[in-house]
């Protein structure tokens, strides 16, 4: 008797050397049937559920069309493009991976047709696609990136249009974001529109002397112009901009200059700018309407401690975040996230290179993160610095210059992008009066005056550009009231006068020309308690209280004041409320921090193109 194998090669050596025909493959499969041999499986008295087998790997099927379709095997369509290229392929195919392809086959006139002519694809682009859509591989370069995107488009496959905005969000520079900004617009590219514009706001002061920017229309210079997101050094560079665009075309562009000078905000320069470089112009100073702005710039300055903010002097904050950085949860940490208060949502951000609490985090140059000094205990104070450069393709943290002195409880604040650290506590001289500061240009750090007194677990705020140290404990007292303020021009520190509460840990943030203190703790219990400094009237007054005591940092963004995380006395938190001044109120914010924080590094940052957006998992 002949086995099943044996059977088997019997027939393929007779088909092969032609003594045995079959009628047809059924026949052939009717006799290798007849010769199987049968397995009984024990049957089982319970149901048993099958098993999935999945395929690990496609590849095979890939390769196996796509040599199908280059043979011209079962290929029912030949796609011709306008300038007579002929791209064979099978209806299936197409239909399975494109709408655009299965409408035409399914709906249209098309369906019977061999040969169909595809207009408004560039052939190049279109053999891509197809490649693609056999093979599941396409290279995106800056020669094709148009005409695939196009053709994408036209062809509604959506992995390919991903891709090709990918790559060009990963060419944006400022010579080419305008057209690209323009492009995305075209296709309606929502995510690649958001982040053209968000590079464009972030690097005005370079896009602004490109060529590009000379070719937008009115409307678009003050969509710009007009905008709290624009992120420029000084307000100059906004009216240079200005007179840069007008001039280019100046016969068309003259009668624009008034509606544009409208969201020039002169008042955030100085008055010696005004009279030298605005008012001396010859554009301006035969504008009628643009010697009133003028006028009315000069104005405020001239009144400014008197009047309230308006827009002519409302400093431009870009398109903010708030980022969370170290601290302490159940152990330390190293972690990182940020509040997107457009999603009301937390996310995940670039994590520290070591463990760090009661450090202090700063922002200079609008795209320049420090984290400065800290401690995991006290007997491991840190001198070190770290930096997170914001606008490369993939921010990390990186070792910064070393402080002089090791610091933990210490201040930080930013004067004219310096970096001043303060105070603190370290295991070899206790509490600190000494102070330092870095120089960005140089990159080393210097001594400047000792303050009046040592401080350690206190606050720090910059508010025209003097540095305020607030409340903490020294030597002599568990907890102060007392507050001095540092001038970097005469390298003194002065007392002023003393809050209305004694405060540890309490957070610090200006808005609107006053300082303001939230929270804290004193010896007896935390504090939801908040006052407020008024420089032209030397005086403290007390506000609206938090809802929540809590020892917390604070950061302004928007025109609004944010209490982040902390803790009480019922624990450590992962709530988030904020002040709006104008209705002496505190709103809690819905979202909830990824982790619950104590002794972590805040800081507003404009709102980075490379960050994850992974929420919490």
């Amino acid at each position: 008797m002949c086995t099943k194998w044996q059977a088997w090669a019997w027939l393929l050596c007779r088909s092969r050397s032609g003594g045995v025909e079959f009628e047809s493959v059924h026949t052939y499969l009717n006799i290798q049937l007849t010769m199987e041999i049968v397995i009984q499986l024990p049957e089982s008295n319970e149901c048993e559920p099958g098993k999935l087998y999945r395929k690990s790997s496609y590849v095979n099927v890939h390769e196996g069309l796509q040599s199908l379709r280059n043979n011209e095997v079962f290929c029912d369509i030949k796609l011709k493009t306008e300038d007579n290229k002929i791209i064979n392929a099978h209806k299936v195919v197409l239909s399975a991976a494109s709408p655009y392809f299965n409408a035409m086959f399914t709906h249209f006139a098309e369906r019977n047709h061999e040969l169909v002519l595809i207009p408004q694809i560039d052939s190049a682009a279109l053999q891509l696609l197809v490649d693609f859509i056999y093979s599941g591989d396409i290279i995106v370069t800056k020669k094709n990136v148009q005409d695939l995107l196009a053709a994408a488009n036209i062809l509604q496959l959506q992995e390919v249009k991903k891709a090709c905005c990918d790559f060009l969000q990963s060419q944006l520079c400022p010579t080419n974001c305008i057209s690209i900004n323009a492009i995305a617009d075209f296709y309606s590219c929502m995510k690649l529109i958001r982040n053209s514009e968000l590079y464009i706001y972030q690097h005005f002061s370079e896009v602004f002397g490109g060529d590009e920017f000379l070719s937008l229309s009115s409307e678009q210079v003050i969509k710009l112009i007009s905008s709290d997101k624009l992120v420029v050094p000084s307000e100059e560079k906004v009216f240079e901009s200005v007179i840069r665009w007008v001039k280019y075309e100046l016969g068309s562009r003259k009668s624009i200059l008034p509606q544009l000078m409208e969201h020039v905000r002169l008042a955030l320069t100085s008055k010696n700018y005004i009279l030298k470089n605005v008012a001396e112009d010859p554009l301006i100073r035969n504008c009628f309407k643009c010697n009133h702005y003028v006028n009315e710039a000069l104005n405020l300055l001239l009144l400014k401690e008197h009047l309230p903010q308006s827009i002519w002097d409302k400093p431009r904050h870009g398109d903010k975040v708030i980022l969370v950085v170290g601290g302490m949860q159940t152990g330390l940490s190293s972690s990182a996230e940020y509040y997107d208060p457009k999603t009301n949502q937390f996310h995940f951000g670039p994590s520290s290179i070591r463990d760090r609490r009661r450090h202090g985090v700063v922002a200079i140059n609008n795209n320049l993160i420090f984290d400065v000094g800290g401690y995991v205990s006290s007997l491991t104070t840190f001198p070190s610095v770290e930096v997170l450069d914001l606008s490369s393709e993939s921010p990390c943290w990186k070792p910064g210059v070393d402080m002089l002195v090791k610091r933990s409880d210490l201040g930080v604040g930013v004067i004219n992008n310096n970096i001043y650290a303060v105070g603190g506590f370290n295991h070899i001289d206790s509490f600190l009066s000494s102070a330092e500061v870095f120089d960005h240009r140089i990159q080393e750090w210097q001594m400047i005056s000792d303050m009046t007194s040592t401080r350690s677990n206190f606050s720090v705020g910059v508010l025209n550009d003097l540095l305020y140290v607030v409340g903490g404990h020294n030597h002599s007292s568990l907890t102060t009231n007392t507050v001095e303020y540092y001038n970097p021009i005469t390298d003194m520190w002065t007392p002023i006068a003393n809050m209305c509460e004694g405060r540890n840990f309490s957070g610090v943030g200006a808005l609107y020309g006053e300082l303001y203190v939230v929270g804290g703790c004193n010896i007896a219990m935390f504090l939801k308690s908040v006052e407020k400094y008024t420089p032209s009237t030397g005086v403290w007054t007390t506000i609206a209280d938090m809802h929540l005591p809590r020892i917390n940092p604070v950061v302004t963004l928007d025109g609004l004041l944010y209490a982040v995380g902390g803790r009480n006395e019922t624990g450590i938190l992962d709530s988030m409320e904020f002040y709006n001044p104008h209705t002496n109120t505190w709103t809690m914010v819905k979202a909830t921090m990824i982790n619950k924080q104590i002794l972590q590094g805040i800081v507003a940052i404009n709102r980075p193109l490379n960050f994850p957006t992974n929420q919490r998992i």
